[in-house]
C-alpha cells in the first residue's frame, strides 16, 4: 500500500477539507481526491464523507482509523530507518558472546560505540560452543569468544584472560600464599565445567572429578561454595565472587585469549563495531 495515501488521508481528516489538505501536501485538490478514492478502493469501504461542515469519518473510517494511524507511523519509521541505513547512520547488530564478556566489558564498549553511532541497536545472544554454529549460519553478525570457537573465522585477539583456582575458604592453604601450583590443585576434589576450556590446558589433571555440563558459571561456583570441591575459571568469570570463596593464581599460569570474530562477508556495521572493539584494547598489555 502506498504510504502517501495513508498520509493524505490523515492530513485530510485533521484539516477537515480536501482543499486545505492539498495546500499542505503541495498538490492539487483533484490529486487528493484521487488518492482518497484509490485508498477506499483498496480497503473496500468508504472512509470519508463530505457535508456542509467539511470532511468527517464514516463508521468504517472510525473503525479503521487506529490501524491506519499505526500503519502510517510504521511506514514512516521504515522509510526513515532505511534512509539512515543507506547513509550508514543506523544499523542493528546481532552479537554472539561468552557470558563472561557480556557481563563485564561489553556494555562499556557498546556505550562508547553508541556515542558515535546513536541510532545503532544491538541484539546479544549468550553462548559458548554455539558461537561457531551461529557464525556459520549467519545468526549473529559478529562473535566474542576464544580462538577455539572463533578462530576459523576472521578472528582478532583483544585480550588475555588468565585462569584462577577457586577454593572454598575452608580449603585454603595454611600459609596464605596468593597462588597454588597445578600439582597442589590436582589434589583437591575438582568440579570441572568442560565448556570453560581449562581442562585441556592443565598439566596435572585431578583424579577426583565431578563433571558439570552447563554454560552457567554461577552453578559451578555454588557447588564450590557448598564445599563439594574446587574449580578453575577465567578471571572475567569471577566478578562479584561470594565471600565464602577465594581465588588463587595458578602456577604455571594458564591463560585464554579472547577476541572478536567476523564472518566471511561481514556487514559494514559489524566491521565498524569490531574495529571499535580493537581500538578499545591494547592486546598484550593485560585487561582493557
Amino acid at each position: 500500500m502506498d504510504d502517501r495515501k495513508l498520509h493524505a488521508f490523515l492530513v485530510t481528516l485533521r484539516l477537515g477539507s480536501f482543499s486545505k489538505a492539498a495546500v499542505e501536501l503541495s498538490c492539487t485538490q483533484s490529486a487528493v481526491t484521487q488518492m482518497m478514492n484509490a485508498l477506499e478502493n483498496e480497503l473496500g469501504c468508504k472512509l470519508l464523507a463530505r457535508d456542509h461542515s467539511g470532511v468527517h469519518l464514516t463508521a468504517a473510517g472510525e473503525a479503521l482509523l487506529p490501524a491506519i494511524t499505526q500503519a502510517d507511523a510504521a511506514l514512516s519509521r521504515l522509510m526513515r530507518q532505511a534512509g539512515q541505513v543507506a547513509a550508514g547512520e543506523a544499523a542493528h547488530i546481532r552479537i554472539g558472546s561468552f557470558s563472561s564478556i557480556s557481563n563485564t566489558w561489553l556494555p562499556r564498549v557498546l556505550r562508547t560505540y553508541r556515542e558515535k553511532h546513536p541510532d545503532t541497536t544491538f541484539e546479544i545472544k549468550i553462548g559458548t560452543d554455539l558461537l561457531t554454529k551461529w557464525l556459520q549460519e549467519g545468526t549473529v553478525d559478529l562473535a566474542l569468544g576464544d580462538e577455539e570457537r572463533c578462530g576459523a573465522f576472521r578472528w582478532y585477539p583483544l585480550m588475555d584472560d588468565p585462569y584462577c583456582a577457586v577454593l572454598p575458604n575452608v580449603l585454603l592453604p595454611k600459609d596464605h600464599r596468593p597462588y597454588i601450583t597445578q600439582e597442589e590443585f590436582a589434589r583437591y576434589p575438582y568440579i570441572t565445567a568442560p565448556m570453560n576450556g581449562l581442562d585441556e590446558q592443565l598439566t596435572c589433571l585431578p583424579e577426583d572429578r565431578l563433571t558439570v555440563t552447563c554454560d552457567d558459571d554461577s552453578t559451578v561456583l555454588s557447588m564450590v561454595a557448598q564445599g563439594l570441591g574446587v574449580t578453575g575459571m577465567p578471571m572475567l568469570s569471577l566478578k562479584n565472587l561470594a565471600p565464602e570463596l577465594t581465588t588463587l593464581d595458578l602456577h604455571p599460569t594458564v591463560t585464554r585469549t579472547l577476541g572478536v570474530a567476523l564472518p566471511k562477508n561481514p556487514s559494514k556495521a559489524a566491521s565498524a563495531l569490531a574495529a571499535h572493539m580493537r581500538g578499545a584494547f591494547s592486546y598484550g598489555k593485560g585487561h582493557a
